[in-house]
């Protein structure tokens, strides 16, 4: 007679119904959205028309996420956004199977839900971002560094180096990792082990080899991507001390994890700084996971900038940890509850949003926050219209934007038009320095050959004098007014220039830019 095979506890069940549920209504919701891609998403799905190890300003995975999403299911907004909830639910997986190795079946379950419901998940759900692919790879990458710790198996060293590889290929916050697992070496004496034995050199050496063909494609390109993103920190450019903007970065922690969860975090810091004896191998392991990218980020902050999501690396630790805290006691359980409450909450007005115009018109915030992902198709509609050759006048040998959201926003929008054969002009950037500092800037300069007669559309019009000295002839012929919902325009205008000889990008010229700001 053969042995019957156990079946999943209750815990997992539910994880994976309520897990495939949310998921299913996630990419439903991305179906129903009214919402237009944002600029960078369009970008990224410019990129994934091409196949390359590498892009102006991101790593490859999000152009090929994108690229293979819509080579199935095509090229509309919720198909170019189907593999961020894809990824998320799969990074939710690896916190429920690592929290229920450390603290048990339903702290494992809640770790899986919790982090389903962290308000910066259900928004980052609704559109495609390099946080998006990046987060749940390191969150298996976590997984995998604590069952190497677990059973010293060169097949869980192998998987460290590939999540770590992969997530890189993602995002270079990923390079945070080995920071981390560093630290939770110095801290924890199995991690340490485990990481200074041969198992360590092969997770090190899988992720070079997975990471290689991107640092081969940079050091062809000069480095690009790695440049624009040490560009983005813009320490030299900023105020040395910048406590205003450190102050602003934690609070907007709490719209990324949700408030109670920040407070649970504060607290497990705070207790864990104050009694450092007392913490066990979990509470060593999770904390070396989340202070790295919090405390660099602040202090980016601080001496700089930073925006609300770049510490994101230390949420999926974060919530194993606050949660297996949590679940300890009744009284911890009744707040546990109660983060969970809270952020189901902020969840689901988020969803509501993406999904109801007149909604997310009616809340101000909201409103402004998504008004940079609204009205795209309008504004391309209303483009092409002036774009097109009108009876008795020449053709427009181009279109020239002075701003790279319009550049992408176009070349996406205009998809269609273009493959039904529309006589739609090229759309091309003008190139404000002398060298690019953009992709759009890198890929499609305007080029004097293309400058006969070109309709010039400003997305910012102080740059309109500037623009106007690249050629013989100039004028401005409309303002366009685009509404975007809840009061708020997007506003254009629009020139004709002809006799495209750009100025020298000189020192020169560079005085003058600055008198023009």
């Amino acid at each position: 007679m053969m042995a019957r095979r156990s079946l999943p506890d209750v815990a997992t069940l539910v994880f994976l119904v309520l897990l495939l549920a949310l998921t299913a209504l996630r990419i439903e919701a991305l179906r129903l959205s009214p919402v237009n891609l944002h600029f960078d998403e369009a970008q990224y799905w410019t990129w994934s028309r091409t196949f390359e190890w590498g892009y102006f300003s991101k790593p490859p995975l999000i152009a090929w996420a994108i690229g293979a999403t819509t080579s199935v299911f095509g090229d509309s907004e919720w198909a170019v956004r189907l593999a961020a909830p894809i990824a998320h639910a799969f990074g939710a997986i690896a916190l429920f199977l690592l929290g229920r190795r450390m603290y048990g079946a339903w702290a494992g379950f809640w770790s899986g839900i919790g982090w389903l419901l962290l308000p910066a998940v259900a928004f980052s759900s609704g559109i495609i971002s390099t946080d998006a692919l990046m987060l749940p790879l390191w969150a298996w990458a976590l997984y995998a560094l604590w069952r190497l710790v677990e059973t010293r198996h060169w097949g869980w060293a192998l998987a460290l180096g590939i999540f770590v590889g992969v997530g890189a290929l993602a995002k270079y916050a990923m390079l945070y990792f080995p920071l981390c697992a560093a630290l939770a070496a110095w801290w924890w004496l199995p991690a340490r082990a485990a990481l200074k034995s041969r198992l360590g050199m092969i997770a090190a050496l899988a992720a070079l080899i997975v990471l290689l063909p991107n640092l081969v494609w940079n050091l062809q390109n000069g480095f690009v991507t790695v440049s624009h993103t040490a560009a983005n920190a813009r320490i030299d450019e900023a105020d040395l001390l910048n406590p205003d903007e450190a102050l602003e970065f934690l609070t907007s922690q709490a719209g990324v994890i949700g408030p109670l969860m920040l407070i649970a975090l504060f607290w497990l810091v705070w207790r864990g700084a104050r009694r450092n004896a007392d913490l066990t191998g979990e509470d060593k392991f999770l904390m070396a996971f989340v202070l790295p990218p919090l405390v660099i980020i602040l202090a980016q902050a601080f001496f700089a900038r930073a925006n609300a999501n770049w510490a994101a690396a230390a949420y999926p630790a974060a919530v194993v940890w606050i949660t297996g805290s949590l679940i300890q006691t009744k009284p911890r359980r009744l707040f546990l509850g109660a983060t969970v409450a809270v952020n189901l909450l902020l969840c689901g007005v988020i969803s509501y949003a993406g999904v109801n115009t007149a909604f997310a018109n009616s809340v101000g915030a909201i409103a402004n926050g998504m008004k940079r992902a609204r009205g795209w198709d309008e504004t391309a509609r209303e483009i092409a219209m002036r774009a097109t050759a009108q009876p008795g006048e020449p053709p427009f040998t181009a279109v020239l934007v002075d701003h790279r959201a319009l550049y992408f926003e176009l070349a996406y929008y205009w998809r269609d038009a273009r493959r039904a054969g529309l006589p739609l002009p090229p759309v091309r950037m003008w190139l404000l320095h002398g060298d690019a500092r953009n992709s759009a800037e890198q890929v499609d300069p305007m080029r004097p050959e293309e400058g006969a007669r070109v309709l010039v559309v400003h997305m910012t019009p102080g740059y309109a004098p500037v623009v106007a000295g690249d050629f013989t002839t100039f004028r401005r012929t409309e303002h366009l007014s685009i509404p975007l919902g809840g009061g708020i325009n997007r506003d254009l205008e629009l020139s004709i220039g002809e006799g495209f000889a750009p100025a020298p990008r000189d020192a020169a010229f560079e005085q003058r830019l600055v008198g023009e700001d």
